[in-house]
């Protein structure tokens, strides 16, 4: 088995930290205490920060060094652009030709969402917990990757996976999620996957964009009142599902 670089060894680390929520936006990361955390020299670690700098997870401040990346409002608006544009296109793009066993799967994580509403609803709880929000994440991010991954399409899916537009908007920190806006996104996924499974490619565009919209609209609103409040106390961060992760490495590695 290859051995993997340092440098890379590195990155996987410090990106999955931040992509996890182990390091959220503000904080600042040392190249001497990551390298004694990791166990390795400074040296691939500054590497690391470098590539992480370029694809904008990780910015330099004067006087404070490296820092974790935060989204501000007009980014946040930004990328939610870049993924309507994209994710309408590639949704349209593969409603003639989208394999049974992708339906079937899109189907499945469908009906993952309705047993995330319906454990909400039983619990007797307004607002998921962060188990049920990782939950409803792996199923709402997949059912969006398996789309972009049919349309074969890789120079698309490696800008997707390069500007971090769906890992840096679901990392975000959010309010708890209740069960209006999860049944909001069933509903967008439903109308989707039918227009998919009738091949009608303008229906499949139409949903997608109108989803990515309402999404957008939430996110900048709860963006919007959590400024005010100057952060509201109760948003967490989103964490991605470990198999989310390397399925964005691998898609970066262009090994789909």
């Amino acid at each position: 088995m290859e051995k993997i670089p340092r440098r890379q060894q590195a990155y996987n680390y410090i990106q999955e930290r931040i992509l996890s929520g182990d390091l959220p936006g503000g904080s600042q990361i040392s190249e001497l205490a990551m390298a004694k955390e990791i166990g390795m020299s400074r040296m691939p670690i500054r590497e690391a920060i470098r590539q992480l700098e370029v694809e904008g997870l990780v910015r330099q401040v004067p006087r404070f060094g490296t820092i974790v990346h935060s989204l501000d409002r007009s980014e946040m608006a930004e990328l939610y652009e870049v993924r309507e544009a994209l994710e309408s296109h590639a949704a349209e793009s593969v409603a003639e030709y989208l394999s049974n066993e992708d339906k079937q799967i899109l189907l499945l994580l469908c009906q993952k969402l309705m047993e995330i509403a319906r454990e909400l609803k039983a619990s007797g709880e307004k607002t998921f917990s962060p188990k049920q929000l990782q939950s409803f994440l792996a199923a709402d991010m997949g059912f969006h990757m398996i789309i972009l991954r049919a349309s074969g399409n890789r120079r698309m899916i490696k800008i997707v996976s390069d500007l971090r537009v769906l890992s840096r908007i679901f990392t975000a920190k959010r309010e708890p999620h209740n069960l209006k806006i999860v049944a909001s996104v069933y509903r967008f996924h439903r109308r989707i996957l039918r227009a998919l499974r009738k091949a009608d490619g303008e229906a499949a565009r139409h949903w997608m964009k109108e989803h990515i919209r309402e999404s957008r609209r939430l996110a900048l609103e709860s963006f919007d009142r959590r400024q005010a409040m100057g952060e509201a106390r109760n948003a967490i961060p989103l964490a991605l599902p470990q198999d989310l992760l390397e399925e964005i490495n691998r898609i970066e590695a262009n090994e789909l």
